[in-house]
């Protein structure tokens, strides 16, 4: 039987959604083990940085995950764009894989490129444990006549190839940031991110690491200075996210409490929804949330 467990975080503000849940062994990747969990942030400009933070998300949520305790490593062959300041007693990991301009497949303009065919490159040189990854901005921006399928089938595309790398690594996948009207695709951009959790719980990913952290709800325009780059206040909001993806999928993601079992209008599936009380589970889930769907891979027991 399968299971859908809920999980509200500390303010209420999103639910982490699990998908294929069964009395199998599910196996998570460690935040608590000796050697360092290799995390490499993928994408385009949003993850590189922009503008007034040009370290993007990427500097607030390596200050959260030091901060927490947890053990980790920044993989990747781009180190550009350290923060402007940085006053933490320890050293920003600048290693990343965000590089501006680039699409999830196809070209964009003349110094652009694709994550789509220098993926295995990339994997075989950093070998992540964990990606966060965000693209699709460059598609609706640069390709104009891009559909919101097109770009989604790319985006699986993409995922076949990772978990073609490793059956192990596990993928958390984020909506983007909400496109200005002006972009001119700004409706099919939205309509993707709606998408997108279709995608990542379908069969096709029955046996995989896979979480959808949705941002949808927490950013408007205003979050976007140029209608495409985050606000340092929106790259902020966007760190918690994924700090809060990546302890949910971790193995100290789930509050050591007993769940409430309801049911699923029309369905015969049990859904469990604990709430974090306990102080490990007030850490995972921080204080801003972003929903997660995470289909995780089976194990024999």
């Amino acid at each position: 039987m399968k299971k859908i467990n809920l999980t509200l975080t500390s303010a209420g503000f999103a639910t982490l959604v699990l998908l294929g849940a069964t009395s199998s062994t599910v196996q998570a990747f460690s935040l608590t083990q000796s050697n360092p969990l290799k995390i490499m942030p993928l994408g385009d400009s949003n993850t590189r940085g922009k503008g007034e933070d040009v370290a993007g998300y990427r500097d607030d949520l390596w200050m959260r995950l030091n901060d927490s305790g947890f053990n980790v490593d920044f993989v990747g062959s781009a180190t550009t764009n350290p923060p402007s300041s940085w006053n933490q007693p320890y050293p920003f990991d600048r290693d990343h894989q965000g590089h501006g301009g680039y699409a999830v497949s196809g070209d964009t303009y003349a110094t652009g490129g694709d994550l789509m065919s220098n993926i295995d490159n990339w994997l075989n040189a950093a070998t992540p444990d964990v990606i966060l990854l965000m693209a699709g901005t460059n598609d609706f921006i640069f390709q104009k006549t891009t559909t919101a399928q097109e770009t989604l089938d790319e985006l699986g595309t993409l995922l076949d190839k990772i978990f073609a790398w490793s059956s192990d690594v596990a993928v958390l996948v984020s909506s983007i940031a909400p496109l200005a009207p002006k972009e001119g695709l700004a409706q099919e951009a939205a309509l993707y991110n709606n998408m997108i959790p279709g995608l990542l719980g379908s069969d096709r990913y029955q046996q995989n690491n896979l979480s959808f952290v949705d941002t949808r709800n927490l950013f408007t325009l205003d979050d976007v200075y140029d209608g495409v780059h985050f606000t340092p206040e929106g790259y902020s909001t966007l760190a918690n996210a994924w700090f809060d993806g990546i302890v949910s999928a971790s193995n100290v993601g789930q509050p050591p409490i007993s769940p409430i079992v309801v049911e699923t209008p029309g369905s015969d599936d049990p859904v469990s929804i604990p709430e974090p009380t306990s102080v490990l589970g007030l850490l995972a889930f921080g204080l801003v949330g972003a929903g997660s769907l995470r289909k995780r891979r089976h194990v024999s027991p």
